[in-house]
């Protein structure tokens, strides 16, 4: 009998944030705890658009014309398992993901981003088109479309427990359960702007963060991140475990209402984020274009039927592993066009043959990584903070910055392969810009992207 595959991603969130170590995740720790917890995993971007190319079709952002339209070129994840008989589904709520952006492929059903920001979200449109942003009149508006949107309860995104819902109405009224199904959910909740219900705030922080604080910390850090000390700091990351703590909740209920289907026993779980989140670290917040562990380090979890209990495997593994990996675990056809390798002898703890290595990032700041050394490559200077770098080498596993005159011999070899996958890019294709309507823009900018 075939198994069922759930697929869990969730947007923005870091690797240490969903370590039993802060207890944010209570209930996907358990089940974690069941099965293999992979303890060194990579995404390979920094930001949405850069991740999920590989995290779908295991191919990096920048081949196959650029992450701006997924090319059909690419090796669609869904598509395999559409090939071997499996009904697929995928429920997002992320613009960047969007149909006609083609993350649709090989998806039977694909619940793409709802038209649920209503009014509040054409009156924040209005301001950022017809104002300057540098106007005290912009700044005055802007805060009070963050108080209609806390107190009213909207969001830009939909929320976990409405996107169960939909997943779940699929499997009740659509799946037919003659066949097994692949099941992608990917969650915003984790992702800016933290504004948690009181009731989870009050479990991560003894402090009490007011709407009007939280308000005026998440414009900041949308608008004038360099203003923020570091109370503030603080307390945006206190908002941002509070969604952690909420989304727990709401995946650990999602769970439970698939054991109560009797949908739990053949099903295999993966889990995992796109990308990290940064709070002042580096001086930098959000995720701008960084090659830095707060960014690109993210929690990795498999468990169910027929998954090894109690495993940590704590060698070097990256999203673009997860196709061949997912490929290997349910018979699917195998594609040579994947750039990963499968993670499946790792979880049955199997020794390597050789060390791997990844490419994090996108034509902006591009990093090479191994087991021991990560060099970044800051190609564009979008962020003043890195005005001065150009070529940053750091040690892993405590991530120490060392300077490059200190290990020559690794940079020149590391700048070579980076050197050697430019050169392969610019050669194959003109990197594609993302070309995006109005409303889409205007989601996107309401989540923090400039």
């Amino acid at each position: 009998m075939k198994k069922n595959c759930v697929f869990l991603t969730i947007d923005s969130l870091r690797a240490d944030h969903a370590t039993e170590l802060y207890g944010l995740m209570p209930e996907v720790n358990e089940y974690a705890n069941d099965g293999v917890r992979l303890t060194h995993a990579y995404s390979n971007g920094y930001s949405t658009p850069v991740s999920f190319p590989t995290i779908l079709t295991g191919t990096y952002a920048n081949h196959y014309g650029g992450y701006g339209y997924m090319s059909d070129e690419r090796p669609f994840l869904a598509s395999k398992f559409n090939a071997a008989g499996y009904e697929t589904a995928g429920f997002h709520t992320n613009p960047h993901l969007r149909d006609d952006k083609n993350y649709d492929v090989g998806f039977e059903k694909y619940n793409d981003v709802d038209d649920e920001a209503g009014e509040l979200s054409r009156v924040r449109y209005l301001i950022t088109q017809n104002l300057d942003s540098d106007s005290t009149l912009y700044k005055y508006l802007k805060r009070a479309y963050h108080f209609l949107r806390t107190t009213s309860g909207s969001t830009d995104y939909t929320e976990a427990p409405k996107l169960n819902q939909k997943a779940l109405r699929w499997l009740d009224e659509e799946y037919d359960d003659d066949s097994p199904f692949f099941l992608w959910t990917h969650y915003m909740d984790v992702h800016y702007p933290f504004y948690p219900p009181d009731k989870f705030l009050d479990q991560v922080t003894d402090r009490s963060i007011s709407t009007n604080r939280a308000i005026s910390v998440n414009g900041k850090m949308h608008e004038e991140d360099e203003e923020l000390s570091e109370a503030d700091a603080a307390d945006l990351q206190s908002l941002y475990r509070g969604d952690i703590r909420y989304l727990d909740h709401h995946i650990g209920e999602f769970i439970d209402a698939l054991k109560k289907r009797g949908l739990f026993k053949d099903t295999i779980f993966i889990i995992t984020s796109d990308h990290g989140e940064l709070f002042g670290e580096h001086d930098l917040f959000g995720h701008p274009p960084s090659g830095y562990e707060e960014s690109f380090h993210v929690p990795l979890f498999c468990f169910g039927s027929g998954i090894p209990e109690g495993t940590r495997v704590n060698e070097l593994a990256s999203l673009v592993d997860l196709p061949p990996t997912i490929a290997e675990l349910f018979n699917l056809d195998n594609d040579s066009r994947w750039e990963g390798t499968s993670l499946v002898p790792d979880l049955h703890q199997q020794p390597r043959d050789e060390s791997r290595t990844m490419f994090l990032g996108d034509k902006n700041v591009l990093t090479y990584q191994t087991e021991e050394w990560r060099l970044v490559w800051w190609r564009t200077k979008e962020n003043p903070q890195q005005a001065d770098k150009e070529w940053e080498l750091f040690q892993l596993p405590e991530c120490e910055r060392v300077p490059l005159t200190e290990q020559e011999e690794i940079v020149n070899r590391f700048r070579e392969e980076l050197h050697t996958y430019i050169d392969r890019i610019e050669d194959e294709n003109e990197l594609a810009e993302p070309t995006v309507d109005d409303a889409t823009e205007d989601r996107l900018e309401a989540l923090g992207y400039n």
